[in-house]
């Protein structure tokens, strides 16, 4: 039971990974619709991967409550750790679909769109490739998994102040108030998945604390 708790762990931790990066592949599709007359379904088959990827994530949740962390596959200090890093990694996959689907909520592309979307997305994909260093090696090596959710939070300070650079390029002339909102929001929203993510690597690091 806990070799299955451990790959549920695991892939759960995968399929994070996969719907970030997905996601950052939409949002450069996205910046760059211009250059691709088949952006806007593209980034609607990435967003269908996404939801799937996210249904995967509730499944897998399931399990590890009802199958394994009920049925005392870990000790109980360990059973309360696990389950709060579930928690978390799960509120970082529902908040990358948010994203999503606020991308492809409006059917037409804006005029223009910041150049800095699509490197704060992949700040927000460094997010998630630190954390899922961090989980590997939380019960192996708890330097290396100090380490990387130290990364974690190196990222997610970048992102903020690419958000904060790309609101004030939003709040130009260059773009109207339609376009401006529309980038805001995908902007605030990108950085509340970089905030999640954060929230995930101070628990690590907590952990870090407590058995290293």
């Amino acid at each position: 039971m806990w070799k299955r708790g451990e790959e549920l762990f695991a892939q759960l931790a995968k399929e994070l990974q996969i719907a970030s990066a997905k996601l950052a592949d939409a949002v450069v599709i996205w910046a760059n619709h211009e250059q691709d007359p088949e952006a806007r379904s593209k980034i609607l088959h990435l967003k269908d991967d996404i939801v799937k990827a996210e249904r995967r994530c509730d499944d897998i949740k399931e399990e590890l409550v009802s199958d394994i962390f009920t049925k005392g596959a870990y000790l109980p200090q360990a059973t309360e750790d696990r389950h709060r890093l579930v928690r978390y990694m799960d509120i970082i996959v529902n908040k990358t679909e948010v994203v999503i689907r606020r991308l492809v909520a409006r059917e037409d592309f804006p005029a223009r769109i910041p150049h800095e979307m699509p490197i704060l997305a992949e700040k927000v994909h460094q997010c998630t490739d630190f954390l899922q260093d961090a989980l590997k090696y939380i019960d192996s090596d708890t330097q290396k998994a100090l380490k990387y959710a130290a990364k974690v939070d190196a990222a997610r300070e970048e992102a903020r102040d690419l958000d904060f650079h790309i609101f004030g390029r939003i709040n130009s002339p260059d773009y109207d108030a339609k376009d401006a909102y529309y980038c805001y929001k995908i902007s605030v929203s990108l950085v509340v998945v970089a905030e999640a993510a954060e929230q995930l690597s101070d628990y690590i690091q907590v952990m870090t604390v407590k058995y290293g």
